[in-house]
């Protein structure tokens, strides 16, 4: 399967060459740190020149994390594209835990976001006009993303029972294709807390799921930020599953770090990694250097184990906050509208009784102070839509309540 990704690429990545001076950088930077070299290749500029000498970062536990010397050197300057070696290294082994056994060849990039790293992906495999399927509702910037390279996307239903993207509706929609048309490449979906429904695919729909490409020749992008934001049963990335090398994973830092940084990565094939690095390298360059090492930082001093801990600490605040909107839902909202209980992530993904587009509420609940987003938001076609779609993670745990009867006071009123 490895030289099987390159029928995948987009015209637009198979034409990026590399970056000659990039290359030579690279390769220096991978030289052991006692080489002798005297580089008059890198246009670089004189760490003297530098007004800053180092870091000191106080976390809420009282430590801190000193950036300095080496690390700090490496922080302020130009850096490895793929990412900086102590943060590959640490999210290796979060990738390890994903995947226990031996499966195909893989790399990560490090990314300016996880955003940024779908952005790359697409880019890398997508053509003008190619078919990308996806599940409904869907993430609006994977959705524009999409629109903006011209590509015809197709949704597939979730699961109106166990939620998640539906593996017979996908299957019924890759054996109904027409023999005229191009199949699809790709399945991008959201398999834990699935934004905005909150859904998880459970772990018989993942292997039917990774069955069906593996029979229809597609690729999938997993883009799983909610992934340690889980209050259900611990679920299997599909990497677990993955023998042939269709995954592209997507990781975020941003809801278990935070999002200041701009920290994602994406795992999937080396030989797809290698074009998004070309296209990375005449762009960004790489992914902001100072993040990556408070963050190597970070991760080095609490280890595997802390990060777990980390994780679960969070996973547990949020699980909280689910719990009182729930609460305050069903005590304030239950002749208005039906959702389901998020067994992950940040959302509720709500459907009005008695109302067929809520963007036309969204201005008058502005105004009574509350702020949603209507489902036309998340639907790949542009109609109106009885949804919408509540985050519980940013407003506090003793005003969540009053953000519910805000919320149904504006519905009320509306009717």
């Amino acid at each position: 399967m490895a030289d099987h990704i390159l029928k995948f690429l987009s015209r637009t990545a198979l034409r990026r060459e590399p970056s000659p001076i990039r290359v030579i950088s690279n390769y220096l930077l991978s030289l052991p740190p006692d080489k002798d070299v005297l580089s008059l290749a890198a246009g670089a500029p004189a760490p003297s020149t530098f007004p800053l000498q180092s870091v000191s970062v106080t976390l809420k536990s009282g430590e801190t994390l000193n950036i300095e010397g080496d690390a700090m050197a490496a922080a302020l300057q130009y850096n490895r594209t793929v990412g900086q070696v102590g943060i590959l290294n640490f999210w290796g082994k979060v990738i390890e835990e994903m995947q226990p056994h031996p499966g195909p060849e893989r790399q990560t990039i490090v990314t300016t976001g996880a955003e940024f790293g779908s952005y790359l992906v697409l880019n890398a495999i997508i053509d003008e006009g190619d078919t990308i399927l996806m599940s409904d509702p869907v993430y609006p910037p994977m959705l524009l993303k999409s629109k903006a390279l011209n590509a015809n996307v197709v949704p597939v239903a979730e699961d109106s029972e166990v939620g998640g993207l539906c593996p017979k509706q996908l299957q019924a929609t890759l054996e109904n294709w027409p023999p005229a048309k191009k199949k699809p490449k790709v399945l991008v979906l959201c398999p834990t807390g699935s934004n905005p429904s909150g859904a998880n695919i459970p772990e018989d729909h993942r292997k039917e799921i990774y069955r069906i490409v593996c029979e229809h020749d597609l690729l999938i992008i997993e883009d799983d930020p909610y992934y340690f934001i889980n209050y259900g049963k611990s679920l299997k990335s599909f990497l677990h599953y993955d023998r042939e090398g269709r995954v592209i994973r997507l990781d975020s830092l941003s809801k278990i770090l935070c999002p200041g940084f701009r920290l994602g990565f994406c795992t999937a094939p080396p030989q797809l990694i290698t074009y998004m690095e070309r296209h990375y390298s005449v762009s960004l360059l790489n992914t902001c250097n100072m993040s990556q090492a408070i963050a190597a930082a970070y991760f080095e001093k609490i280890g595997i184990e802390g990060f777990n801990q980390h994780t679960q600490q969070i996973t547990q605040y949020y699980k909280g906050q689910r719990d009182v909107i729930i609460s305050a839902l069903d005590k304030h909202m239950s002749d208005l509208a039906t959702w389901i209980v998020p067994e992950a992530g940040m959302f509720v993904w709500l459907k009005m009784k008695n109302l067929e587009d809520t963007s036309g509420i969204a201005k008058l609940a502005m105004d009574n102070g509350v702020a949603f987003v209507p489902g036309e938001a998340f639907i790949t076609e542009n109609v109106k839509s009885p949804y919408l779609r509540l985050a519980f993670s940013l407003v506090p745990e003793d005003k969540l309540e009053e953000a519910v009867i805000r919320l149904a006071s504006s519905i009320r009123q509306s009717a």
